[in-house]
């Protein structure tokens, strides 16, 4: 029996998403509108940063079709 190797999978989508959410409930609670602006700031470089996750092979082979 042949067993398929597992896909590697990046952690960093995940990641960035996480502390994304985490950035936002803290931004909900904010009341110090220094510290809101900071918070979106940094929210935004998060956002540009994250990367964008890779599109399977199965994917590509039906966009050919």
């Amino acid at each position: 029996m042949r067993f398929e190797k597992p896909k590697k999978k990046s952690g960093r989508p995940d990641f960035a998403a996480g502390r994304i959410a985490e950035l936002e409930r803290q931004l909900a609670t904010e009341t110090n509108e220094t510290r809101k602006s900071e918070l979106l700031s940094e929210i935004n470089e998060w956002q540009r940063s994250r990367p964008q996750p890779k599109r399977d092979e199965r994917s590509k082979s039906q966009d050919r079709h």
